[in-house]
């Protein structure tokens, strides 16, 4: 099931929280939502549609179903499921989670359907989330994996440190690491310490488990590196709680490093980050381990852009461009948006004989492919310098090629002039 394809089933005897949760889910989530208000309008939508959703919201006390059915029967089908009570009491929290649902929450209470909201969130961008578990027990291990991909992670399994390293060698996108203490060749200890000689706190989480209430094991696995420590056993709540965070807690310093270097209209990188990875791929040129060129892309006329059509399009324009110059440069190019409407591109060992035809591909390209824009067809074009001799530094590269830009713009736009060219 594509991400474009899941579904969330909202079952609500009360009308104004099933609106409103699927109001916010549509609006928040983008993806498509279904309703009911009975078991039997429920089964009807499962009946016709079984692998359709990913999620089910279903209230505890349905007119058809007063005890609890409808739980019973998503659960039957496969559908994890998050559970809406008003009447939240230990008891029936026992009862409700025991069944094995994702969460309980209480409807009456509006920071819980917040609650519910993030967490439905958190279950559909689980679906592009990897986590290792590392434990020598099939049982615990499996145990562990099971409750994980209820959560609709992606799990690889570790029977010890040693294999453990080798997967996150493998899969570099993991962003935790559930570890047991007690295993052969390589302990949780040794194997947190070899982690965080590659991997920091904030791009890769650990949680270390333990069957041992001695609090120098927990102490010794945070010395060691460990973001967090559980102790068997436990309850799946505090487990799902404690992973739920530290994911959280990756995701978010993610974002907060993509924002860093990411222009925030366009999505491209940013000047900031086309110097500080320039300057890598430079000194690599220095070394003659590879062959780096850099060109300077200039959208025409665009201050005419903003004042006939207005500033809106002028952003739908630098989109438009973004896009088109993403299709056309291969993924190990580095491609920046520098300020204003002019942009940057790095590319790695492109052939001097081919750069010409490369970036003369670009801006053809781009003057056959209009912005768009309602009933408003709005041609565009663009002016590139490229420099393909290594220089003196990257900043000076650049300059080169912004000089050749320049020479573009002043000889009738439109056009890709190479550095040096009288």
């Amino acid at each position: 099931m594509s991400t474009k394809t899941k579904k969330i089933l909202v079952v609500e005897a009360n009308l104004t929280i099933k609106d409103m949760l699927v109001s916010q889910l549509k609006q928040e989530l983008g993806i498509d939502v279904s309703s009911a208000t009975t078991m039997a309008e429920a089964k009807h939508l499962i009946e016709n549609a079984p692998k359709s959703y990913f999620l089910a919201i279903l209230d505890l006390h349905l007119a058809d179903a007063p005890d609890g059915e409808i739980v019973d029967f998503m659960l039957s089908k496969g559908i994890p499921s998050i559970v809406l009570t008003s009447n939240n009491n230990e008891k029936i929290q026992h009862e409700v989670i025991t069944k094995g649902v994702i969460e309980l929450a209480n409807k009456s209470n509006p920071s819980d359907i917040r609650y519910v909201i993030d967490s439905s969130r958190r279950l559909l961008e689980n679906f592009t989330r990897k986590v290792l578990v590392v434990d020598d027990s099939e049982v615990a291990r499996m145990l562990i994996v099971a409750l994980l991909e209820k959560q609709n992670l992606k799990v690889y399994e570790a029977i010890n440190g040693v294999q453990a390293l080798k997967l996150l060698k493998i899969h570099k996108d993991i962003s935790l690491v559930v570890t047991d203490y007690n295993m052969p060749k390589m302990d949780g200890m040794e194997l947190i310490y070899n982690i965080r000689l590659e991997h920091s706190r904030d791009e890769l989480a650990i949680i270390g488990i333990s069957s041992t209430d001695n609090n120098i094991v927990s102490v010794n696995l945070l010395k060691s590196g460990a973001n967090d420590f559980i102790t068997r056993p436990f309850s799946h709540e505090e487990f799902y709680c404690r992973i739920n965070q530290n994911i959280d807690s990756v995701v978010n310093y993610k974002k907060l490093k993509d924002a860093s270097i990411t222009d925030f209209l366009t999505g491209l990188y940013n000047r900031k980050y086309i110097f500080d990875a320039g300057t890598k791929l430079f000194n690599n040129a220095l070394r003659d381990n590879i062959k780096l060129t850099t060109a300077m892309i200039d959208i025409d006329f665009f201050k005419r852009v903003n004042d006939v059509h207005g500033h809106h399009t002028g952003d739908l324009a630098l989109k438009h461009i973004s896009k088109l110059l993403s299709k056309e440069l291969r993924d190990g190019d580095i491609l920046a948006r520098m300020g204003g409407e002019e942009f940057c591109v790095l590319c790695i060992n492109l052939d001097t004989e081919h750069a010409a035809m490369v970036f003369e591909r670009i801006r053809k390209s781009i003057q056959d492919t209009p912005l768009i824009v309602d009933n408003l067809t709005l041609p565009i074009t663009v002016s590139i310098g490229y420099n393909p001799s290594l220089g003196e530094s990257l900043d000076q590269m650049i300059n080169a090629a912004d000089s050749a830009l320049y020479q573009a713009k002043e000889t009738g736009r439109n056009k890709v002039v190479i550095a040096g060219q009288s």
